[in-house]
């Protein structure tokens, strides 16, 4: 049976996007197969487009694209007994080998969860990727205590504001760095204190951080490591080979640098719907557009003036 997807054959900029028909894929025994209904959009996304990880990618054309998927089970492999048809889903797929940009997916349960009971389909899309980024950056690799100090930078896009609700349900000091445009935004999602990066630069500042989380990717180890307490640890979301092989060099010797490669997994997705559920953790979406704008999406994604999450309705 036949179905849409969006694709590109080749990389390059948003444009390369084009909708083709193909095969609706079949489920194995241990697989779902999820009618999508919304994707959120990453910066994850258009590296992997314009060919930065190409070694991982050039074996797999034409490409669909996206991590983050909300949609209804439709089809269940006989040896899922977690979820049934019906369902209302969300969880992320790992781009490299297929992304879910079309009308069915095939998904393994490990991967995704219920979603939350006070949200729309466009809102659970925007929590997987980026959520699951935060919680396993600041719990798991920041090891975050009660009343630890934490430094987002990049704290008003996707993954910094899931980063401060997080960190206040830890029970952290948060200080958020953005721009002038977002002051107001980021103190009213939780921030104790706020840098504008265009009137100063944090790391010429004299306080010290216990995790330093870089969601923005402008600042590696060896810029931010006289801004980290002596136990402090960086954290950065972008996983170029600077930073790979500086994270590598500091686990090695003091564990002070680290690069998340966040993985989706069922039980964190649980935690996030029980914080989501009770009113302690907001989804912020930017703006939604419809599937057939998905290139003009994408556009405004890559501007980096985005307030929280972009997301693609393909209802």
């Amino acid at each position: 049976m036949a179905m849409k997807a969006i694709v590109y054959e080749k990389y390059g900029p948003p444009e390369v996007l084009k909708s083709i028909e193909t095969q609706k894929p079949i489920p194995k025994s241990n697989e779902l197969l999820v009618k999508v209904k919304a994707i959120a959009l990453n910066p994850l996304d258009y590296r992997i487009r314009r060919g930065w990880i190409r070694p991982l990618t050039d074996f797999n054309f034409p490409r669909s694209i996206g991590s983050d998927f909300s949609g209804e089970v439709v089809e269940v492999g006989d040896k899922v007994s977690s979820f049934q048809k019906g369902d209302r889903v969300y969880g992320m797929s790992f781009q490299i080998f297929s992304g879910t940009s079309a009308d069915y997916i095939k998904v393994k349960a490990s991967v995704l969860s219920v979603i939350p009971d006070t949200l729309s389909f466009e809102q659970a899309a925007a929590v997987p990727l980026a959520a699951q980024t935060s919680l396993q950056a600041l719990r798991d690799m920041g090891h975050l205590e009660k009343n630890g100090r934490v430094l987002v930078n990049g704290a008003s896009g996707g993954v910094g504001v899931f980063a401060i609700g997080i960190g206040k349900i830890m029970g952290a000091h948060i200080t958020a760095v953005t721009s002038f445009r977002n002051i107001d935004f980021v103190k009213e999602l939780g921030a104790d204190e706020v840098i504008d990066y265009t009137k100063e630069d944090f790391t010429k500042l004299d306080q010290k951080y216990d995790v330093i989380f870089d969601c923005w990717g402008n600042k590696n180890f060896i810029k931010v490591k006289g801004s980290l307490e002596e136990k402090g640890i960086y954290i950065s979301t972008i996983p170029n080979v600077k930073n790979f092989f500086l994270s590598l060099k500091n686990i090695i010797n003091q564990k002070k640098g680290k690069v998340v490669l966040v993985k989706s997994k069922n039980e964190d997705l649980e935690t996030l719907k029980g914080y989501i559920d009770q009113g302690s953790l907001r989804v912020v979406i930017d703006k939604i557009f419809p599937k057939s704008e998905i290139i003009e999406a994408y556009k405004y994604l890559e501007t980096k003036r985005a307030k929280g999450k972009v997301v693609v309705s393909f209802e």
